[in-house]
């Protein structure tokens, strides 16, 4: 029997992805954060899902984006997450095909949970000619968990 989901996206939460009902939202700190994507990770129960096609060319922003992120939390938190995580393999017609897991398909129901990473953003230091370029605050990231209600299990209490 497979463990129940955890959902991982950045930024954006929709209506399709709390349906009718009641649900917990809750932040988390970094260090619960870390400890419930390994869990899911070595459970293989971890799903990277995106708001944006990160592999159309068209968002490549957004892709650049998403890896900034990525990186900021391998750095700070030391969270273990990587642009790869949101990209689909599958095999279509013998080929090999990629897509990225469309945000729009995750459901909080049941025990599958949603954790939503959001930060904010700064005037970078570093500034090209005649372009604002702004940088990931590692201090305002923040971990935003959405549970049913009926199988919503608070975090364990932080040691110190």
């Amino acid at each position: 029997m497979k463990s129940a989901s955890l959902s991982v996206s950045f930024w954006h939460v929709g209506l399709e992805n709390i349906p009718e009902g009641s649900f917990v939202h809750r932040r988390v700190t970094p260090e619960q954060a870390k400890r419930l994507i390994e869990e899911a990770r070595h459970a293989d129960t971890l799903l990277c899902a995106s708001h944006d096609d990160l592999l159309a060319p068209y968002n490549e922003h957004q892709r650049r984006k998403h890896e900034a992120l990525c990186r900021v939390l391998g750095e700070h938190p030391g969270i273990g997450l990587s642009f790869e995580d949101f990209v689909v393999k599958d095999t279509i017609d013998g080929e090999g095909s990629f897509t990225i897991q469309p945000l729009a398909l995750v459901e909080v129901d049941g025990p599958n949970r949603l954790m939503i990473v959001n930060c904010h953003y700064v005037m970078s230091n570093e500034r090209k000619r005649g372009t604002l370029a702004f940088d990931i605050d590692p201090e305002s990231v923040t971990f935003h968990l959405f549970e049913a209600v009926a199988d919503a299990v608070p975090p364990e209490p932080e040691t110190t």
